[in-house]
């Protein structure tokens, strides 16, 4: 490997404090002007409120974070944001632990650095945070380290990692499985790799990822509704859609390789930066591993998108990108003067960028413009809905029950034991209860004019009072905007003794 300055050089306190004004950015303007989770997070808030190995959509691993986040923070999106962006800070680790492997360690500090300052990793959060695209970022890396330093060394410590990691990504999405594909072409691709496969620690690992993804596989063979939904996903696609999917593909990159690749490319026209010489031995397996691994995924995913008619969106790249940065960073390394345009021109960069992009967010939907779902007032709309309700009864509500939209805004607000689920999931939860619904009470928020004939559809016989309305203000916004709920209530039959 080239010479490079000691890390303490490469990643100073200023680098260091700029990585956390990024991580922390999202959750600041959260607090300033974006206060309501979207509606991805208020769904697995809701269904977090049920600990369960199942869920309606998707593997129960962002159900139970949001849950837990919900539990003790409440339906706060700065609190969903800020215990996502913790959750990427130790993707980030591991990011800059497989680089040190195969690069200098100012080169690791630097692409880490520039990953982690991406426009995907600072602005995503606001409208996906705890999606399972973001919550990958934290297993990928920490399953290909830990995979690379088992193959090297051999120690249970880093096999057992390895399993346990695998399980979590399991958990969290199945796309999962993509990666383990890359790691095992690249495993049999690369020849020092391939004695992993006669090592016991590599069947323990598997074992381990298999022990914890069990429960979630057998409680699926009763509840499919999951796979089901993935498989949705995959459709026959015309000649436009299928260009309209690959501009998603190329769109998720450069917002995750952004502003990164144009410093990168700015460091090499000023001579800060140079091409590398190969990585020597064993930096240079590695190196060809992560390519491979790379390569395999590419071709993977454009073949999920061009000929199994992958319904592709620019947020599922984030992992794969990830993934991708280790096998590019390599390519550089640093000249006499990187460490210094690091930590000068790159910081001075990327913060002077984003704090003015926080300020101008800021004025603009405080004073002149607003956003109906992340300033939407749920937790007035919930208060006005229950005072109602409590004027008319003494118990319950039980659900809250409706179109996607309304429901999971007014019933995150709700007190926990209040049960909130979407027409369309409830034939997919395995907590829902036809029964607790008519013996507590339902509220029944209807989005639209399609919405209420729903409920005779997933709940017939289910008799509501006539809809109210209740109309109030965005939040966090002078933007004269207001947001209609209209509501029904479902009379509780049994509110005991």
């Amino acid at each position: 490997m080239p010479a490079a300055p000691p890390l303490s050089d490469a990643f100073r306190t200023r680098a260091f404090a700029v990585q956390v004004f990024a991580l922390a950015l999202p959750a600041v303007l959260a607090l300033l002007v974006f206060p309501t989770p979207l509606y991805d997070t208020r769904e697995l808030m809701a269904w977090g409120r049920h600990l369960s190995w199942v869920t309606p959509l998707h593997p129960p691993m962002m159900v139970w974070i949001g849950g837990a986040v919900d539990w003790l923070f409440g339906p706060s999106s700065a609190a969903a944001i800020l215990i996502g962006q913790i959750l990427l800070a130790v993707g980030l680790v591991y990011l800059y632990a497989i680089l040190a492997l195969v690069t200098a360690p100012g080169n690791a500090a630097l692409f880490t650095f520039l990953f982690g300052t991406s426009l995907y990793t600072t602005f995503a959060p606001l409208s996906f945070a705890l999606n399972a695209d973001i919550l990958q970022l934290t297993p990928w890396p920490a399953i290909v380290f830990h995979y690379l330093r088992a193959a090297r060394t051999d120690r249970r410590g880093h096999w057992l990692a390895f399993g346990f990691w695998s399980g979590i990504a399991v958990l969290t999405k199945y796309n999962a499985a993509v990666l383990f594909l890359g790691i095992g072409t690249a495993t049999l691709a690369v020849a020092p790799f391939r004695a992993v496969l006669r090592r016991p620690g590599f069947y323990l690992a598997s074992a381990v990822g298999l022990v914890m993804v069990a429960p979630h596989a057998l409680g699926v063979l009763d509840h499919h509704s999951s796979v089901e939904w993935g498989l949705a996903h995959f459709e026959r696609a015309g000649v436009a859609q299928t260009l309209s999917r690959l501009y998603e593909y190329l769109l998720g990159y450069l917002i995750c390789f952004l502003p990164g690749a144009v410093i990168v490319v700015a460091g090499l026209l000023k001579r800060v930066l140079a091409w590398a010489p190969l990585a020597a031995p064993p930096a240079r397996d590695d190196v060809r591993f992560l390519v491979v691994m790379n390569l395999t995924m590419q071709a993977i995913l454009l073949g999920l998108v061009l000929i199994a008619g992958l319904d592709y969106l620019f947020r599922f790249d984030a992992p794969y990108a990830m993934m991708a940065v280790p096998a590019l960073a390599p390519l550089v390394r640093w000249a006499d003067r990187t460490a210094r345009w690091f930590e000068r021109e790159v910081t001075a960069t990327i913060a002077g960028l984003y704090f003015a992009a926080a300020v101008i967010i800021t004025v603009v939907y405080t004073f002149f413009a607003s956003h109906s779902g992340l300033q939407e007032p749920i937790a007035a709309a919930a208060k006005a809905i229950r005072d109602d309700w409590t004027s008319r009864y003494r118990c319950g509500p039980a659900y809250i029950i409706g179109g996607r939209q309304g429901v999971y805004g007014v019933g995150i607000a709700m007190p926990r034991s209040v049960s909130v689920i979407d027409y369309h999931a409830i034939t997919g939860a395995p907590w829902f209860d036809p029964a607790a619904v008519r013996a507590g009470g339902a509220v029944v928020i209807d989005d639209g004019p399609m919405t209420p004939g729903l409920l005779a559809t997933f709940l017939p016989g289910l008799v509501t009072t006539e809809a109210k309305q209740v109309t109030l203000p965005l939040r966090r916004t002078h933007k004269a905007k207001t947001i209609t709920y209209s509501y029904r209530f479902a009379a509780p039959q049994d509110c005991g003794s």
